[in-house]
């Protein structure tokens, strides 16, 4: 069941790495594998500012992050209405299934998180069931969950067909899987290369298309109920950053000041470029919002 993309062929090499293209599966990755992709130490530390009384970003964009995980919590709500019982795959620090036990009344919330530092934050401050282990070593009984997500994870995996087979074995008959990742058919990825926000191939593996990723799930017996690749949270800043580092020929200056102000002379030029193309790009997301070369894919599907 496992596609092992035999025939793959080069696409891109964008600095030191190599993108391969699958024509079997469609999905696009790196050269990365297991032998060279340590998750547990790349990830441990990455919430290596979470404190118990701040979050992980500066100043006022905290509160921002905040509010995007309520949206999330409600977006999970009006796409599994019904749903109580509910697993966060790459839980991050716990925000969103915090809020669906607190305002929507779910039974379970229960997430998989890797960072020791925000294990602790969703575990000691939110009172959270999390699971500190890799999804495929975690002991959960089969079709104990309604709905499972993946909120920009699944790029990460080596080998994500392992994860979509185990998760359609967690849900329930009926339950619902949403899973959102960069959308690697984008418009803006088409037009900046490898300046595109969204391959970060630092951390990312795999490169999913509305069509490839509807496919993988559809081959574990999932039905597609809703498709779209706009994001309120991430469309508009993904464009941006992508259209900046293509003028300046860097690498997302602006983004990593977001989380460690460190403020430059050259930030300031950044955020002047920002200013100037945040409602150009604001625009054409909105109006690619039926398509599909948006800048973030979603997929709701049915079990």
């Amino acid at each position: 069941m496992i596609c092992q993309h035999q025939n793959k062929k080069e696409m891109l090499r964008p600095g030191e790495s190599i993108l391969y293209e699958c024509p079997e599966c469609g999905i696009f990755f790196t050269d990365k594998d297991e032998s060279v992709f340590d998750a547990k130490a790349l990830y441990e530390e990455y919430y290596n500012n979470e404190l118990p009384s701040s979050g992980r970003f500066s100043f006022g964009i905290e509160y921002v992050i905040r509010l995007f995980r309520f949206f999330r919590a409600f977006k999970v709500s009006t796409i599994t209405p019904r749903a109580k019982r509910i697993l966060d795959i790459g839980s991050g620090r716990g925000l969103m299934l915090y809020y669906l036990k607190k305002y929507y009344n779910y039974r379970r919330a229960a997430g998989i998180q890797i960072s020791k530092n925000a294990v602790k934050f969703s575990r000691e401050k939110l009172g959270l069931e999390i699971y500190d282990k890799d999804l495929l070593e975690v002991p959960l009984e089969d079709s104990s969950f309604d709905v499972i997500t993946m909120w920009h994870v699944l790029e990460h995996m080596v080998k994500p067909e392992r994860y979509i087979k185990k998760i359609s074995s967690l849900l329930a008959d009926g339950g619902s899987m949403v899973v959102e990742v960069p959308n690697f058919n984008s418009w803006t990825r088409r037009l900046t290369k490898q300046y595109w926000l969204g391959l970060d191939l630092k951390h990312h593996i795999n490169f999913f298309t509305p069509d490839s990723l509807s496919a993988l799930l559809k081959k574990h017996g999932f039905k597609i109920k809703k498709v779209h690749t706009f994001s309120l949270e991430y469309s508009t800043f993904i464009s941006t950053q992508s259209i900046v580092s293509l003028i300046t020929r860097s690498d997302n200056v602006f983004f990593e000041y977001l989380q460690t102000a460190d403020h430059s002379r050259n930030t300031t030029f950044h955020l002047f470029l920002f200013a100037m193309l945040m409602p150009v790009c604001l625009l054409v997301n909105m109006l690619l919002f039926f398509s599909k070369r948006g800048e973030v894919l979603l997929i709701a599907a049915e079990k």
